[in-house]
Formats: structure tokens, C-alpha cells, sequence
């Protein structure tokens, strides 16, 4: 964050990636200086906006001054432990468990 920025509440806003860069921007800062300044790669906060970054989309609720909760509410909603992952839910039980029974046709 530059030292003449001023943080001022915002109203109710609905952060998506649009809305960020355009905060982004219009406080005259980039993506590429954010990850820079927050000592990470340069495309960290690109990738941050798109959530495909967890330390580049905290670099940008830093500069900006927002809490990560409200810049981007949905980033849980794909994360490692969540139900909405569909590679983590319990799968069903479409093997029988017991495999110990003949098969009486084979036999």
C-alpha cells in the first residue's frame, strides 16, 4: 500500500474479480506491484484475483485494506477440505465388501 492511500469505508459491495481490479486500479496500484511489495512472484496476485493463489489474494485484501473474508467470501467454497470438492467426498459403496463369497456362475 502507498503511504498516501487512504483507507475509507467502503459501501456494501459485491467482490468479485471485476469489482477488485477495479479497486485494484483505482487507487493506482497493480496486481504485479501488490505481489512485489508483499514479497511474492509477480503473477501470485493474478492468479490471488482468479483464487487460484491463497497468498496473492491475501496480499491483495492487504493492500487494499479489506478483510480477506469480505474480498473474496466464495475462496473456501473450493478449498482442500470442503464438501464442495468433489475428489475429497466419501465415495459410495458401489463394491461389495465381502469378497470373500463365490461366484456361483463362474464356478
Amino acid at each position: 500500500m502507498t503511504k498516501n492511500a487512504k483507507r475509507v469505508p467502503l459501501p456494501d459491495v459485491v467482490w468479485d474479480r471485476h469489482t477488485i481490479l477495479a479497486e485494484v486500479r483505482r487507487r493506482g496500484m497493480t496486481l504485479s506491484g501488490i505481489a512485489q511489495d508483499a514479497g511474492l512472484e509477480g503473477s501470485a496476485c493474478r492468479h490471488g484475483i482468479a483464487r487460484r493463489n491463497r497468498n496473492g489474494a491475501k496480499a491483495i485484501a492487504a493492500a487494499l485494506g479489506i478483510s480477506f473474508d469480505v474480498l473474496f467470501p466464495s475462496y473456501h467454497e473450493r478449498g482442500h477440505n470442503s464438501e464442495a470438492n468433489l475428489s475429497l467426498k466419501k465415495r459410495g459403496t458401489s463394491r461389495p465388501k465381502d469378497t470373500s463369497a463365490v461366484d456361483e456362475k463362474a464356478a
